[in-house]
């Protein structure tokens, strides 16, 4: 039996929010839903970061984007894209979304 996949709708993202993004994570090194609400969507925020990854990559500026979601204490989940070449670990990531959205981490 073949397994169905869907194909996710691709997001169109405004020049606007994409500028942002890039002067935030050249800037704090990092980016949340704090600054960008739409970041509680997991479809959403993966497609965000390979746009702004992409912007990145056809400038002279290209910085190491990583996404990634975290759990917290209480069984909450968060999405950070960070600036690999400014927060330099996963593990830092983490404590900077926990930091940032007043999350508990183990």
């Amino acid at each position: 039996m073949a397994e169905e996949t869907a194909t996710k709708p691709k997001i169109n993202f405004s020049g606007d929010q994409v500028k942002k993004a890039a002067k935030l994570l050249e800037g704090q090194g990092y980016i949340t839903k704090l600054d960008f609400p739409e970041m509680k969507d997991y479809e959403w925020t993966k497609q965000f970061e390979q746009a702004v990854d992409k912007t990145f990559q056809d400038s002279k500026d290209d910085p190491y984007l990583y996404y990634e979601r975290f759990d917290f204490v209480g069984g909450d989940i968060d999405s950070i894209i960070f600036n690999m070449d400014i927060i330099k670990s996963r593990e830092l990531a983490l404590e900077k979304l926990a930091e940032v959205l007043k999350e508990k981490i183990e």
